[in-house]
C-alpha cells in the first residue's frame, strides 16, 4: 500500500513534537528534503507541492516568517499542483498569512 500521505503527515507531527521539546530537528528536515528530492527525480510534481505546504505549515506554526516567505517564493505556482479543494484552501490561507505577518515584522 502506498502511505505516503500518513508518512507526511507523521513527519509534520514529528518535527513540531521535536521542535517543541527542544530536540534535534535536523533529522525531520532532511527527511522532508530526501522526499522532495525524490519527488523531482520521480516528476511527481504533487507530491512535492504537497511537500513544500508541509514545509510552509512548520515555519507558519513557529512564527518562521522569514523562512516561509523565502520557501512561498521558492515554490511558484502551487495551486495548480495541488489535487483537492481542502489543500488549495490550507495552502491560500498559509501563503496569505505567511505575506501579511512578513508584512508586519
Amino acid at each position: 500500500l502506498k502511505q505516503d500521505d500518513t508518512k507526511l503527515h507523521i513527519i509534520i507531527l514529528l518535527m513540531t513534537v521535536k521542535k517543541l521539546r527542544g530536540l534535534n530537528v535536523e533529522a525531520g528536515d532532511e527527511n522532508s528534503e530526501f522526499m522532495l528530492a525524490s519527488t523531482v527525480v520521480a516528476d511527481n510534481f504533487a507530491l512535492s507541492a504537497y511537500v513544500d505546504v508541509m514545509k510552509l505549515e512548520v515555519f507558519v506554526f513557529y512564527q518562521e516568517w522569514r523562512e516561509a516567505i523565502d520557501l512561498v517564493r521558492k515554490a511558484g505556482s502551487i495551486r495548480l499542483l495541488l489535487p483537492c479543494v481542502p489543500g488549495l484552501v490550507r495552502y491560500t490561507f498559509l501563503e496569505t498569512l505567511t505575506y501579511l505577518k512578513a508584512a508586519q515584522s
